[in-house]
């Protein structure tokens, strides 16, 4: 097939682009007396007595949705544009990370399609919470909650993620080219 076929979905390959988004933090007891830091997640808090240590405000899920936008769209990831020994990144709030990762998507002429995301955490469980995750993520970027998933996974106790020591998250985003 050349650039200018249709793929056997009858869509033009050139007007899609899928990327893939990874994040994983440590979890610590929350300040004063760890380093861990309130738990967010899409936006939302948790109640836990961990949370997520990290330069930026750490919102695992906002990192790894910002990543896969910008894998899709193949340019540096959110480490590169947004260093974690950079002072102007302490404690930010990370859906700033995600709209310029939506910015640069639609000055190159992408919008989001959809989304859909992992969440790998032995607890708490984030079944109430997904909802507004979802909302939080849609909004950001700009297109319908209907257009993006949110799953929460456990890892039945194995390794530092089933152990409840991190959180971990996959996302992953279809673009297409605007007005394609």
């Amino acid at each position: 097939m050349n650039a200018q076929q249709s793929d056997n979905t009858g869509h033009n390959a050139q007007q899609l682009r899928v990327g893939h988004g990874y994040d994983l933090h440590r979890l610590e007891p929350r300040s004063p007396a760890g380093d861990g830091r309130a738990f967010l997640l899409g936006g939302v808090e948790l109640e836990h007595d961990l949370g997520p240590v990290g330069h930026s405000d750490a919102d695992a899920l906002y990192h790894a949705v910002t990543d896969a936008l910008l894998g899709a769209l193949g340019m540096e990831d959110i480490g590169q544009l947004f260093p974690d020994d950079s002072p102007e990144n302490e404690s930010r709030d990370s859906v700033e990370f995600l709209k310029e990762a939506v910015r640069r998507a639609g000055e190159d002429g992408w919008g989001v399609v959809n989304m859909d995301c992992t969440v790998i955490l032995e607890r708490p469980r984030i079944g109430p919470m997904k909802m507004r995750m979802r909302e939080n993520i849609a909004r950001a970027v700009g297109i319908d909650v209907e257009h993006v998933n949110v799953k929460g996974k456990s890892h039945e106790q194995v390794d530092a993620v089933g152990e409840g020591r991190a959180v971990e998250v996959h996302v992953v985003a279809l673009l297409g080219r605007a007005g394609g």
